[in-house]
């Protein structure tokens, strides 16, 4: 039994969720009422940023999936939404990375910021193909900006922790 439970726990994709769960926690009480300048912080696409950093575009790309249907569960939009706008997230992110021969912590920071902007550029631009009416407004422009100075700042603990989620570990027995 116990086996079993370790064998579970060893798995990246469980610990991403595990990650994704704690974090949206955060996203959806402390980041909802924190609004500099009006605006809600993105821990969320943080996550699926921080995952291509940290093992690629492939990895990230299912990385932000994963994050972002956790997202979708809690969202009034259409389910799966998020979660394809965040592997597109997560796998430019992970692309950018393959352009710096030696990635720093400020690289790190400045694709993460970019990968954010990205995100919030295209959530609204998605909602708008789906129908969703108001969108995509003027105000994206100071979203995106906001959202990509923090999750530039929490980049370097968040690409510590998906790296750690992320890891291929298996057990010396």
């Amino acid at each position: 039994m116990i086996d079993a439970l370790l064998r579970i726990a060893e798995n990246r994709w469980f610990r991403l969720v595990l990650v994704g769960m704690v974090l949206l926690g955060v996203q959806t009480t402390i980041l909802n009422d924190m609004r500099p300048f009006g605006v809600s912080l993105q821990v969320m696409v943080l996550l699926a940023a921080a995952s291509g950093l940290a093992r690629g575009s492939e990895t990230g790309a299912v990385a932000g999936f994963v994050v972002g249907l956790l997202y979708d569960l809690v969202l009034t939009t259409p389910l799966g939404l998020g979660a394809a706008v965040f592997a597109v997230v997560g796998y430019a992110s992970g692309l950018a990375n393959t352009f710096v021969h030696a990635p720093t912590w400020w690289t790190r920071m400045l694709m993460a910021a970019a990968a954010s902007a990205l995100g919030m550029f295209l959530m609204p631009l998605a909602l708008e193909v789906t129908g969703t009416e108001g969108a995509l407004t003027g105000q994206v422009f100071l979203i995106a900006l906001v959202v990509a100075v923090f999750n530039a700042l929490a980049t370097p603990p968040a690409h510590w922790v998906c790296r750690w989620a992320l890891s291929d570990r298996t057990r010396v027995r």
